[in-house]
């Protein structure tokens, strides 16, 4: 028998987000939504972030669907794509029509092994960008002198990004995605941007983080705003943007040319159409029902089973159902059973259910 919350009524309630006064894009110098990144033409400046273990095709598909700009892979190691992982890589790099434009991320710390696998992400894959990791603090990459190892030596950035860029020959865009520094906000993130610039890097995104905060504490949005002053290149920023409101203000506090959601996306794919709209209209969107946020996850999952088999595809899914079934009564019971059954059959009729049984919109909430 399907488990069913005892009522539907949403119990987190956001902080409303207001209407703007004046034309968003016009308050914030932007002529237009659209940006280019090197030879690619964007249609919209806020992009779903690169995260390992999380943007599948299956979520991004739905991010692009619902507003994203652009779509990066999850990271995918240089070296593997020469060695005995190459079939894994094969696999984090493939991607849907759909999709597009969509980057490749590639990771690793050697010119010249950088510059073979981006020639061969091109040939065989022909994403239309490919995207370096200079951001990842998580210990296994950072051994591998890639990821946020890189700002400890800054002009070794600027010699992977050379290498790629010939290797590939300008047909294919580079571009760089870092942190605020190391060990802290130092100079290391100035040079960094000055060697890939000269390299021929065309674009750099910014975690407004350090390495040693991973995750933790408050992003600091005025390294942004000192790197977009100095950049010459379109400069993307990223960190606690998890409403419009957000994005709005990052656009506004950093000038930057645009913006890359990781975690604000999770459960909510829709962000993207939301922050499109507000920077459009000025007005924010009506917040998606129970219903609505059900139905997105049912279709996520079935993504994923279709495209990992039964097994993988509920287990890669469980993190992603934490983020949807969140906010309601009774949310903490049918999680529990959801993410621990390894029948994938039940758990999709389970979700079914519950998508039949809800309101298309939530019953009114009380005025907090």
């Amino acid at each position: 028998m399907s488990v069913l919350p005892k009522n539907p009524l949403i119990q987190d309630i956001p902080k409303p987000t207001p209407e703007l006064s004046e034309a968003p894009w016009s308050s914030l110098g932007k002529p237009a939504r659209e940006l280019s990144v090197g030879s690619v033409k964007l249609d919209g400046r806020v992009f779903l972030a690169p995260m390992a273990g999380y943007t599948d095709t299956a979520f991004r598909r739905l991010a692009r669907r619902h507003g994203a700009a652009m779509v990066v892979t999850e990271m995918v190691s240089s070296r593997a794509l020469f060695g005995s992982g190459v079939e894994k890589s094969h696999e984090l790099m493939e991607f849907t029509e759909p999709e597009r434009p969509v980057g490749v991320q590639l990771f690793g710390g050697d010119p010249k092994i950088m510059g073979d696998a981006a020639k061969k992400v091109m040939d065989e894959v022909h994403p239309d960008i490919i995207d370096i990791n200079f951001g990842c603090p998580v210990g296994k990459i950072l051994k591998c002198d890639a990821g946020a190892s890189v700002l400890k030596e800054p002009q070794r950035a600027g010699w992977i990004v050379e290498a790629m860029v010939k290797a590939t020959e300008g047909k294919v865009p580079i571009t760089v995605k870092t942190r605020a520094g190391y060990d802290a906000m130092d100079n290391a993130v100035f040079e960094l941007l000055e060697a890939v610039e000269n390299a021929g890097a065309s674009a750099l995104a910014i975690h407004a983080r350090t390495r040693n905060q991973m995750f933790e504490g408050k992003a600091n949005w005025d390294i942004i705003t000192q790197i977009k002053k100095k950049a010459r290149i379109p400069i993307i920023g990223n960190g606690d943007v998890k409403t419009a409101e957000d994005a709005y203000n990052l656009f506004r506090q950093t000038n930057c040319d645009g913006i890359m959601i990781g975690r604000g996306s999770m459960g909510s794919p829709w962000i993207f159409e939301e922050i499109n709209h507000y920077l459009e209209t000025g007005k924010p969107m009506k917040s998606p029902s129970l219903k609505f946020r059900v139905g997105v996850a049912l279709e996520q999952l079935k993504c994923s089973i279709e495209v990992k088999g039964e097994r993988m595809g509920l287990l890669e899914m469980r993190k992603h159902l934490t983020h949807y079934l969140k906010g309601f009564e009774g949310a903490k019971d049918i999680r529990g059973s959801l993410l621990t059954s390894q029948d994938s059959v039940w758990v999709l009729k389970t979700l079914e259910d519950l998508y039949n049984a809800l309101p298309e919109e939530d019953p009114a909430l009380p005025v907090a």
